[in-house]
C-alpha cells in the first residue's frame, strides 16, 4: 500500500498557543483500494532537504492528520492536514537551524490501513501503508518551504510578538556553574508552559541563587555576589548599575518564593512572562562576561 504526498501550504495560526498547519495532497499510488484507520506524522527541521540523520535536528512535534476515514481507490487524491502545537523552544529551534533561508521539513508519516477487495468490504489484517513524497522513496520525506512563504507564516504564529533567544553556552566552562543554572532557567520555562507563575519566579531566583554560591559570595544572588560576577566589566559605572539591576531583579523574583513579607502577593502571567524574559537576558549577559574570564 503507496501513498504519494505533496506539500501544497503552510500556514499558522495563534489562539493562545501557536499552531502549525501542514497541507498535504494525498494520491493513492498502490494497487488495490485501503480504508485508512490512523495517520499520524513526526516533523522535524534540517539544515536542507536531503537530510537522513533526522535523531540529531530538532523535532518540531508530531500531530494526527486531520481527514475524513473511509474507502481510498487507486488513483485517487485527497487533502490532509498536520496540525502542530509550537512552543517558543520549537519555534527558536526552527528559525536556528532556518538561519534567514529556506525551511525545510522531514515528515515521517505513520499509516495503519487495511485493503478492501472489489471497493467493498475490509479484508486481512490492518498493515502500514507507505507513505512518502515524491522524490522520496524512504521512510522520511523532505519538503521545502520558500523563506518568503515561511515569513508570512511566522507573523500569523506571532512570532514577532515572542522575545526568544538561547544562552550561549559555548566556551563557558563547567566549573563556572552555568549549566545548572541553566538548568533552573529551563524548569521557569516549564513552570511558565504550565501556567506555574509562582513557581516560575522561584525557578528563575534559584538559577542565580545557584551562581551566587558557585561565585563563593554567600547564600543569596545580592549585591556582593553580582559584584563578583562581574568583577571583569572594566567600566565602573556601568558594573555599578549592572550589580544594582541584577540585585533588584532577584529582589522581584523572591516574589514566587512567598518570603516574609510577600505572602499576599499574587502573581499573574505578564509577572512571570517578564521575569522570564528579564532572567533570560541576565543569564545571557553573565555568560558572556564568563566567557571572558575563563
Amino acid at each position: 500500500m503507496q501513498i504519494i504526498v505533496t506539500l501544497r501550504n503552510v500556514r499558522g495560526e495563534r489562539l493562545g498557543i501557536p499552531r502549525l498547519f501542514l497541507d498535504f495532497r494525498a494520491e493513492h499510488g498502490g494497487q488495490s483500494a485501503m480504508r485508512i484507520v490512523r495517520l499520524t506524522a513526526e516533523v522535524y527541521v534540517a539544515p536542507a532537504m536531503n537530510e537522513y540523520e533526522i535523531k540529531k535536528y530538532p523535532f518540531v512535534g508530531c500531530g494526527e492528520v486531520e481527514y475524513q476515514w473511509g474507502q481510498f481507490s487507486v488513483g485517487q487524491k485527497n487533502d490532509w492536514t498536520v496540525t502542530l502545537v509550537l512552543n517558543p523552544h520549537a519555534l527558536t529551534a526552527i528559525e536556528e537551524m532556518r538561519k534567514k533561508g529556506d525551511l525545510f521539513l522531514i515528515v515521517q508519516f505513520f499509516c495503519m490501513a487495511s485493503n478492501i477487495k472489489d471497493n467493498t468490504s475490509p479484508i486481512g489484517n490492518l498493515e502500514r501503508a507507505s507513505v512518502y513524497a515524491e522524490s522520496h522513496s524512504g521512510h522520511y520525506s523532505s519538503f521545502e518551504v520558500a523563506q518568503s512563504k515561511w515569513i508570512k507564516t511566522l507573523k500569523s504564529l506571532g512570532y514577532g510578538d515572542y522575545f526568544l533567544m538561547e544562552i550561549p553556552l559555548e566556551g563557558v566552562p563547567g566549573k563556572r556553574g552555568m549549566q545548572k543554572a541553566v538548568e533552573h532557567l529551563k524548569a521557569a520555562w516549564e513552570h511558565f508552559e504550565q501556567g506555574n507563575d509562582d513557581e516560575t519566579l522561584g525557578s528563575c531566583f534559584k538559577a542565580f541563587e545557584y551562581l551566587a554560591k558557585k561565585s563563593k559570595s554567600g547564600e543569596r544572588p545580592d549585591q556582593n555576589a553580582f559584584e563578583k560576577m562581574l568583577a571583569n566589566v572594566r567600566e565602573g559605572e556601568k558594573r555599578k548599575r549592572l550589580t544594582m539591576l541584577m540585585r533588584e531583579l532577584c529582589n522581584y523574583l523572591t516574589l514566587g518564593r512567598h518570603e516574609p513579607g510577600t505572602e499576599g502577593v499574587i502573581i499573574e502571567e505578564r509577572d512571570s512572562a517578564y521575569a522570564l524574559i528579564v532572567s533570560q537576558a541576565t543569564l545571557n549577559y553573565l555568560a558572556k562576561v564568563m566567557r571572558e574570564t575563563s
